[in-house]
């Protein structure tokens, strides 16, 4: 179980201390001398803080890295209140997103979400994301990245009402619409006084991100 902040509930673990879950690290940060610690997006149990005992000479080093997924087997201590990483079996590097600063760009941007947003996110659109941004080119990446918060936005139930106008209430299909931020919504031509007209979105975008938001599994190969 997870705690309202993220952190394991170690009560869960009680009669069994050693546990193992598909993870995707997000970041490490250092402690004390040599020591580091993970932050580890995973698949059943939300965020995972985790230390990682042990200096540059380590094996895990290269394995608990960022944007790295796969197997991770912990040992959680309830005295102490603490989970140390003792294996990590990686299935996916993405050593591609390091070949590029575009592409590092759009990952870490990726995890620094999941991270604010408290684990909070689809398993599946995170890694598959990475996934797609790794092969990638820098025009894919961009793209990608949009379809991505979108996805969140969408996901998270705060993605602006693009159907109906805010002050008319008509569905104003395969017309130009403005969005309106001081609202989170959309105004139609006929309702958008000038001063709103700021933030266009053509017919051709709407389709768009409509097709983005009701078409998830199909589009997400390569990070589509």
């Amino acid at each position: 179980m997870i705690d309202r902040i993220g952190r394991i509930n170690h009560n869960t673990h009680m009669a069994n201390r050693s546990w193992s879950t598909e993870a995707l690290v997000l970041s490490l940060s250092s402690f004390g001398e040599i020591h580091r610690e993970a932050i580890l997006l995973t698949k059943d149990q939300g965020l995972v803080r985790a230390a990682l005992f042990g200096g540059a000479k380590s094996r895990f080093r290269s394995l608990v890295s960022p944007f790295h997924t796969g197997t991770v087997w912990l040992y959680s201590n309830p005295v102490k209140n603490s989970t140390k990483i003792t294996d990590f079996d990686v299935t996916a590097y993405r050593a591609g997103i390091r070949e590029n600063l575009v592409r590092s760009w759009c990952a870490s941007l990726a995890v620094e979400i999941v991270s604010r947003s408290q684990g909070i996110v689809d398993w599946v659109l995170v890694n598959s994301f990475l996934d797609g941004v790794a092969v990638s080119d820098e025009a894919e990446c961009r793209r990608a990245l949009l379809r991505f918060l979108w996805r969140l936005l969408v996901s998270a139930g705060v993605k602006p009402d693009m159907e109906e106008c805010l002050r008319c209430g008509e569905n104003k299909e395969n017309e130009v619409l403005y969005y309106f931020p001081h609202e989170d919504g959309c105004l139609c031509s006929n309702c958008a006084r000038p001063e709103d007209r700021h933030f266009r979105l053509s017919p051709d975008s709407c389709s768009y991100l409509f097709t983005v938001e009701h078409s998830p599994q199909r589009m997400r190969g390569r990070g589509q």
